[in-house]
């Protein structure tokens, strides 16, 4: 890989996943979440912001939902509360992901709250520097 300004998103546990800036053109939008499935960083979430390329050992998550990066937080951390049911030897692959249910605050509709998870994360101390 060349270096260049795209982010290269890997299956780090640190760091947003990030390993390198590299000159290929960008195969994701930002505004998306990434979970890694393989590597140390099994069920580490991350939000990315700007487009961005990334490894086969991490899937994009495209939302079919406004979502904002205080949304992306909350979900972020929720997501990772999943990680004890995964390792490297057991991977949270496409499959599995799809077949996982997480648990989110919803309205009385059952449709999720997004408004609350919103509220909730810029209540917390430091969420101006999201």
């Amino acid at each position: 890989m060349r270096p260049g300004t795209t982010p290269f998103i890997a299956a780090l546990d640190g760091n947003n996943g990030l390993r390198q800036f590299i000159s290929h053109a960008p195969i994701h939008e930002g505004n998306t979440i990434t979970v890694n499935y393989n590597g140390n960083g099994v069920a580490e979430a991350f939000y990315q912001s700007v487009a961005y390329w990334c490894s086969d050992d991490v899937n994009a998550l495209y939302p079919n939902f406004k979502l904002t990066p205080a949304i992306a937080m909350f979900l972020n951390t929720v997501i990772r509360m999943e990680k004890y049911r995964f390792s490297f030897g057991r991977k949270w692959h496409l499959e599995r992901m799809q077949e996982a249910k997480i648990y989110l605050p919803a309205q009385p509709s059952g449709e999720p709250d997004w408004d609350f998870m919103e509220r909730f994360l810029k209540s917390r101390p430091f969420s101006s520097q999201i």
